[in-house]
């Protein structure tokens, strides 16, 4: 009997495989018996390893596959969609139990895949009936009041943090506002008000700037050619006038220590010295010798209090040291710090600009002659009067139009004008301006982008968005900031929507250089970079790798140049996986063991260390999945199948001891490998760490910084990074693991995909949009999964342009678009 049942579960595999080849041809002939055949086999194939787990008596995760019939798959398509993802990522049936082979595999996923799309293809229910207001978030906000009214602004000082869901921090329903959030964006209205027009009688106030880590023996950009280190601000200065620069003391040691060698030191405004001193050398030896008591505090006081004039506006005040040639250091105690300390070399930790101490007015600013389109002539008062007016309408309309992102009414533009009303009883036309600038910033209109629900609709009707919608969908998709003037245009024209059209304001968009951001915020979003702020190197662990020269943020940069050169260039978004090169400087290059990349600037370089190619090797990806202490095998695993193959792992239960708890006490130092064992120990932990830790443990040469190493420190043996995939693959190092993941690009390119539409829609993307995905995917496999095919394929999709009509009829105008 047994003989018999092993005989037809053969079969049954058989019959499985056999249809991997021939599933779509059945659905394209339309041949209902084979159809039927074939899920009679994908049925068959779930009860011989699905039900064991998934019956109604064992239940496992809350899912039982008992009695499963076709209509249920797209009927429950949230469960069935998580069974893709798992069967997609090798991780069910869980490693430790029976596997069907790799083709029966494909055909279920295949089969399962093919019947959740029937079924959101079948009307549109699947697209979204919520007309939420998505409030702009704080890098949004800083980058529409850059473009508008040309001012930079750190809004992490004047805006509430926003909430992260889904891992983005632009998801609409996230984004809510409570009565405090509202009294916290009309204070900053008045404050970008302010610093956009300048005042001509401005008070005296303070901007700090201080170093980040790092030595300072190299170049600065943007600094004088010939210095090295320092610091270089950008400050936009209220008015004309005196200004003056405060230094830190740089002079503290009780010994005096370097005081012996000159450091000629020079402070800059927009590259041009405006100060020279110098500090150390034989005279400050002398006076430190002789006078003693307040001799450093008499060569400190040369870096207080020094004076300059400077117009209102946008300025890069510098502090830096002339470069002088210097001789190995030598220093009694070697530095821990890559490439060699400060030694006997001073560095500037920070500096203060205070002023203006005597207002003298408002040069012209570029925020200034971006709001100003036109001034009031000087005639007589009643036809100045009429001409302030006429004037302030005229700046008014052009900038609501922008910050609106639509045509502005003649309503919008009465309703800013009392604004400016009021402020020219306080304080004359510019006091005016400011008062209706201030009003814009709070306005919903601009606070929040909204979509019309069509009237004449039947509730559950779909309809596609209108150009003003999308165009601004676009560009803080794009751009993270407001449309600019020809994609508004377009949009006005009722032009956009045409594919053509679309199309080329894609191509260019993606060209322009704001679309950067797409690396710098959707990336780092993405890869969850932002357990980058939590991890902080322990400095008794890595004392080369932290404080001074803690590497985070020259780890940031170089993952955003990285993936950047990747979407300027049009290549494939698998390239994030394979990639040869990426951009260092010198602190990123001795972290990787490079010793021929000299300077901070970063410059792109061709890997030779094929263990550094692609994301598993950049240091951000390497340093955020593990402890400020140690590596972690488990987040690093995690992060894998999470970011890489689409498939989070099952939260841990409740109780689980750390491996540090479970070791206290050992008096054998052990390996993270060996730690490891006796956790999995655990039949509770084994099923998960069976999946994540083989992936973990192939990238342990990798320290907690990112940093290669052969042996284990604490053990003293070499480092085993053996293991074994789920479906049998071998690993042994961070080239076995991505060469195993590029067997399947489009696991990656559909999981990068899947991002890109949550944060492109600020929504979270539910089963039924998953679809959607797939068909992202399969359209750009051809291309091999070009950035620019994807990234078109999402703006054309329904998720991102097509919307259904509530159940309950919300007709008429949004808040804004």
């Amino acid at each position: 009997m047994s003989r018999r049942i092993r005989f037809l579960a053969i079969i049954v595999l058989l019959l499985a495989g056999s249809y991997v080849g021939r599933a779509f041809q059945a659905r394209r002939d339309g041949d209902p018996e084979r159809a039927a055949l074939r899920t009679q086999a994908e049925l068959a194939t779930i009860k011989q390893y699905c039900a064991g787990c998934h019956s109604d008596r064992t239940k496992a995760g809350g899912v039982s596959f008992e009695g499963l019939t076709p209509e249920a798959v797209g009927q429950q398509a949230d469960v069935f969609e998580k069974a893709v993802r798992k069967l997609r990522g090798r991780v069910m049936p869980p490693p430790n139990a029976r596997q069907p082979d790799a083709a029966a595999v494909d055909s279920l996923v295949a089969w399962l895949e093919e019947s959740l799309d029937r079924a959101t293809a079948a009307g549109p229910s699947h697209l979204p009936d919520k007309v939420v207001l998505h409030r702009l978030n704080r890098k949004e906000y800083a980058n529409a009041v850059r473009d508008l009214l040309a001012v930079e602004i750190n809004t992490a000082e004047i805006l509430p943090a926003d909430d992260i869901a889904e891992g983005f921090d632009n998801i609409a329903t996230a984004l809510q506002v409570s009565p405090s959030f509202i009294e916290q964006y009309v204070i900053a209205a008045r404050a970008v008000a302010v610093k956009a027009l300048g005042r001509p009688d401005a008070r005296p106030g303070g901007w700090t700037f201080r170093a980040g880590p790092g030595t300072q023996l190299t170049h600065v950009p943007g600094l004088p050619l010939g210095t090295r280190g320092g610091i270089l601000g950008k400050v936009d200065l209220p008015s004309d006038g005196e200004y003056a620069v405060s230094i830190a003391d740089i002079v503290t040691h009780i010994w005096g220590n370097g005081m012996e060698f000159e450091n000629p030191l020079v402070v800059t405004l927009d590259n041009k010295v405006v100060y020279e001193t110098v500090i150390g050398g034989e005279e400050d030896m002398k006076l430190y010798d002789q006078v003693q008591s307040g001799a450093l505090d008499r060569v400190n006081a040369r870096l207080k209090n020094i004076r300059f004039q400077a117009g209102a506006g946008p300025h890069k005040v510098g502090v830096t040291f002339k470069r002088r040639t210097f001789a190995e250091s030598d220093d009694q105690l070697q530095m821990f710090t890559q490439g060699g300390g400060q030694d006997r070399l001073y560095r500037v930790n920070s500096f203060q600009v205070l002023g203006p101490f005597n207002a003298k007015g408002l040069s012209a600013t570029p925020s200034r002659d971006r709001i100003f389109v036109c001034s009031p002539s000087r005639r007589s008062s009643s036809a100045l009067d009429a001409s302030e007016g006429g004037c302030a309408r005229t700046i008014i309309a052009a900038l609501a139009k922008r910050a609106y992102r639509r045509p502005v009414s003649a309503d919008d533009v009465n309703e800013l004008l009392q604004y400016y009303e009021e402020g020219v009883k306080a304080g004359g036309f510019e006091s005016g301006v400011r008062s209706a600038i201030t009003g814009l910033l709070a306005s919903p209109f601009f606070l929040y982008r909204g979509e019309h629900v069509p009237t004449g609709l039947r509730p559950g009707e779909a309809y596609a968005i209108n150009d003003l919608e999308l165009a601004s969908k676009l560009s803080f998709f794009l751009w993270n900031t407001i449309p600019d003037d020809e994609l508004l245009q377009l949009a006005i024209d009722g032009k956009l929507h045409e594919p053509a059209a679309l199309d080329r304001q894609i191509r260019r968009m993606l060209a322009d250089s704001r679309s950067v951001t797409l690396a710098s915020n959707f990336v780092t979003q993405w890869l969850d970079m932002k357990r980058l702020d939590e991890i902080v190197p322990d400095q008794a662990v890595f004392p080369y790798a932290s404080g001074r020269s803690d590497p985070r943020e020259d780890f940031r940069t170089e993952l955003t140049l990285f993936a950047d050169s990747i979407f300027k260039e049009d290549g494939s978004v698998v390239d994030l996986l394979r990639a040869k090169h990426t951009f260092l400087n010198e602190r990123v290059a001795l972290q990787y063991g490079i010793t021929d990349v000299k300077g901070d600037r970063f410059r792109r370089v061709e890997l030779q260390q094929s263990a550094r190619w692609g994301l598993l090797g950049k240091g951000a990806v390497l340093m955020a999945a593990a402890y400020p202490n140690r590596t972690s095998p488990v987040l690093r695993g995690a992060f894998i199948l999470k970011h890489i193959q689409g498939v989070p792992p099952a939260t841990p239960p409740p109780g689980v001891p750390t491996l540090d708890e479970k070791d206290i006490g050992t008096t054998k130092a052990l390996t993270m490998r060996e730690m490891m064992a006796k956790h999995r120990a655990n039949p509770t932990c084994a099923s998960c760490h069976a999946v994540m830790d083989p992936l973990g443990l192939a990238l342990e040469n990798f320290d907690a910084t990112g940093r290669w190493r052969d042996r284990d420190r604490y053990a003293g043996v070499a480092i085993d990074s053996s293991g074994k995939l789920p479906d049998g693959t071998p690993v042994n190092s961070p080239d076995d693991v991505r060469n195993a993941l590029l067997r399947r690009p489009e696991q990656f390119a559909q999981t990068f995909t899947e991002g890109l539409l949550t944060y492109a829609t600020g929504r979270k993307l539910e089963p039924w949009g998953l679809p959607a995905v797939r068909r992202i995917v399969r359209g750009a496999a051809s291309g091999d999964y070009r950035f620019s095919t994807i990234v078109q394929s999402v703006v054309r999709s329904e998720q991102f342009r097509m919307r259904r009509v509530p159940s309950t009829a919300q007709g008429g105008s949004s808040v804004g678009h």
